[in-house]
């Protein structure tokens, strides 16, 4: 009797074990950093710090430019919605629309030479928090202000002046990622359109270049780019097939070699 009783005791917590395996198993999603969720509206007015005793490095003047601004009404857009608003639709050579507009003169600066990203390890446990961003600018402001800062926080607390063009550095850094964040999403669901439709009418000339170059092969020498541009998909297709047919010739190979060798060896 006690054995039957156990057994029924585990039969029925069986189902409870099976049904929350699942939920151990799922894993959380990335969550974005601070800076790249912090939406920007305009260009933020950051308080001027204070020159320190000795120059700023040079590395430091690549933090005051601007990136350029998406188009108002696209920022943050995603799918076929940032194409059809904000810019619209712009005029082609020919007079006929085009769904996506070409995108805005942009001056990105160059990245520095000998540049090496730093390790994500190494900002373990130095990620700003939102709300220190959002109060940064009115610290900054007090601290330029704060007439007995030598007397409150003692002969070992940093220059003021050395503290407040930190703490404007950071901010400008911040600010300027979630600005080119923003920027990102934008050209990237505008060029992911661009090639959509530039895609589909590629589709629609393929027939008739494929049946024009049949009848006339002179066409591929002549337009040897457009004949890329045209048959592009379709070598990479037959590239997928070559390389996976070789692949199971390969291992069709190494089955039969194995199957012979354990049939030798008693």
């Amino acid at each position: 009797m006690p054995t039957t009783k156990n057994n029924q005791s585990q039969s029925t917590s069986t189902p409870a074990t099976s049904a929350t395996a699942p939920a151990k198993a799922r894993k959380r999603a990335r969550q974005p950093s601070v800076a790249e969720r912090v939406t920007v509206s305009a260009a933020v007015a950051v308080p001027a710090a204070a020159p320190p005793a000795t120059s700023p490095p040079a590395a430091t003047a690549a933090a005051t430019p601007t990136p350029p601004q998406p188009v108002p009404g696209n920022a943050g857009s995603s799918g076929g919605s940032g194409s059809s608003t904000g810019a619209g639709r712009s005029a082609g050579s020919s007079g006929s629309d085009v769904p996506v507009a070409a995108p805005p003169a942009a001056v990105i600066p160059p990245v520095p030479a000998g540049f090496v990203p730093v390790n994500p390890l190494d900002l373990r446990g130095f990620r700003a928090l939102a709300s220190q961003i959002a109060a940064m600018p009115d610290a900054i402001a007090e601290l330029q202000g704060f007439s007995n800062y030598g007397a409150v926080f003692g002969m070992t607390a940093p220059d003021v002046g050395q503290l407040t063009q930190c703490l404007s550095i950071a901010y400008q850094w911040t600010m300027l990622l979630s600005q080119t964040a923003v920027w990102h999403k934008y050209a990237r669901s505008e060029q992911g359109m661009a090639w959509k439709d530039a895609a589909l009418l590629l589709d629609a000339l393929k027939p008739a270049f494929t049946l024009a170059s049949t009848a006339n092969p002179a066409l591929l020498g002549q337009y040897p780019s457009l004949a890329r541009l045209l048959g592009a998909k379709s070598v990479v297709a037959k590239r997928a097939a070559a390389s996976r047919a070789k692949k199971k010739k390969a291992e069709a190979a190494a089955q039969a070699q194995a199957a012979t060798s354990s049939g030798a060896s008693p």
